[in-house]
């Protein structure tokens, strides 16, 4: 009889261990090992010795490359992310951007950040461009899912390539693909599915790994491209074990704020493809669109006290975005210093830098900047738009909305180049901005805040 294993797993970096502790002895994270049960090891593996093929290994010139086509995803966006060569996006299979077949991907992102209905609308673009598409859900019926197909296509998608399936069960997806075969399945979401191979509820560590390796292994046995949907946590990272974002081929994420409808699909991960990329689409009434033009999302077209413009670097594209500043008399002993859209340790050290070197008193006033658009910013190149936003505020001097501002501060006030400067510089003057203000136009901050007096 096969006996029962049981190992704990850490749920942070997903190693095993034969017992538990109350520090991860791999990540070094408390309190995160459970306990995992192993069902029929000696069974698994008789089975898999008598039912082994016998392999050949083969040189590079002797496999064939006719699967390693794109197919495009009926989003030009999404398909940046999902990488390719060339310099444009084609359609259907050929794509120069897109799924490569038999390619698997983990999509996450937080509640109603719009996972499902932006795999619903790419399904339903590849069905029409003549694939056979399944739809597998554990958290929707199939009426729920009509109606959600409804209200976006204006009528349900009546193409005999795209099929929905309401189940929780992998095994009986599995079979259902075995009797009749697709070339893209999309499970929505693996932290609610589960299999016989293994004990415990839908989204236990066990439950979550075996699902996700028997649907792997699955389409890649059978070539089948798989999007699989996964839930995050309240901090922000994949539930589940670490394990499932090595199974895949590439993990994105979906970002954007309850506020706005637009949506930043990044890529963490892409063995196809890179990993700086990122697209943008707007989420509305008739589900995602491609956004072709991101600036008018994040900035303004009038002149403003406290408004400075800029531009980042989102993976290899540049986006233009607005910096707000707010500054206000405090009535507190130690005036505060709010950022939103940027680290709050960034905005102490702007405000030092202005008050030390460009004499500007802020030490009597409350500081809050915010970025427009509920982006969240790293890229240091927005230094010196955030402190000449700061000072405007102070000085009640507005910006010309024609200028943008480039470059990164210093402890001595000088103001140091950006990278990429020529290809943030091109984007600011194609989106018509007549002037823009960096270390080749002013050695230091002190010298640019002068010029406003």
């Amino acid at each position: 009889m096969a006996r029962s294993n049981s190992v704990f797993v850490c749920s942070n970096c997903g190693n095993e261990f034969p017992r538990w502790s109350g520090q991860c002895p791999s990540c070094d994270a408390w309190n995160t090992l459970e306990e995992s049960e192993i069902y029929g090891v000696e069974q698994s593996l008789s089975s898999s010795t008598g039912n082994r093929k016998a392999l050949k290994a083969r040189t590079l010139s002797q496999i064939d490359l006719k699967n390693s086509r794109r197919i495009s995803s009926g989003f030009s966006e999404f398909d940046r992310v999902l990488g390719g060569t060339g310099t444009g996006t084609g359609k259907g299979v050929g794509a120069e951007f897109g799924f490569l077949e038999g390619e698997v991907v983990l999509i996450s992102g937080d509640p109603g950040i719009g996972k499902s209905t932006l795999l619903l609308q790419v399904l339903a673009s590849l069905a029409e461009a003549g694939h056979k598409c399944l739809y597998a859900s554990a958290e929707e019926s199939e009426g729920q899912i009509a109606v959600r197909a409804k209200r976006i296509f204006g009528d349900l998608v009546k193409d005999k390539n795209f099929r929905i399936l309401s189940t929780f069960d992998v095994d009986s997806i599995i079979d259902i693909l075995k009797k009749d075969p697709v070339k893209f399945l999309v499970v929505d979401s693996i932290q609610t599915v589960s299999t016989q191979d293994a004990r415990g509820i839908s989204g236990g560590i066990s439950q979550v790994k075996a699902s996700a390796v028997k649907l792997v292994n699955f389409a890649k046995m059978n070539n089948i491209s798989l999007l699989l949907i996964g839930h995050i946590t309240k901090e922000g990272n994949i539930a589940g074990p670490k394990t499932l974002e090595h199974l895949v081929d590439a993990v994105f994420q979906i970002e954007g704020d309850e506020r706005n409808d637009f949506r930043l699909v990044r890529s963490l991960k892409n063995r196809f493809g890179t990993t700086n990329e990122v697209g943008i689409l707007s989420l509305g009434e008739k589900g995602m669109e491609d956004v072709r033009d991101a600036g008018k999302y994040f900035t303004s077209d009038e002149d403003s006290e406290g408004v400075a413009r800029s531009a980042i670097l989102e993976g290899n594209r540049v986006l233009v975005v607005e910096i707000q500043a707010l500054t206000n008399t405090t009535v507190f002993t130690q005036p505060k210093r709010v950022a939103q859209g940027i680290s709050a340790s960034k905005l102490q050290v702007i405000c030092a830098i202005l008050q030390k070197h460009a004499k500007v008193k802020l030490y009597d006033k409350d500081v809050y900047v915010n970025v427009a658009g509920g982006l969240n910013i790293k890229d240091p190149a927005v230094d010196l738009a955030v402190a000449l936003a700061i000072a405007s505020s102070v000085k009640s001097k507005k910006i010309k909305a024609s200028s943008a501002v480039l470059g990164e501060l210093s402890l001595t006030g000088k103001i140091g180049p950006v990278s990429r400067a020529e290809s943030r510089v091109r984007e600011l003057k194609r989106l018509g901005y007549s002037r823009v203000l960096d270390s080749s136009k002013a050695s230091s901050i002190a010298v640019l805040i002068n010029q406003m007096r």
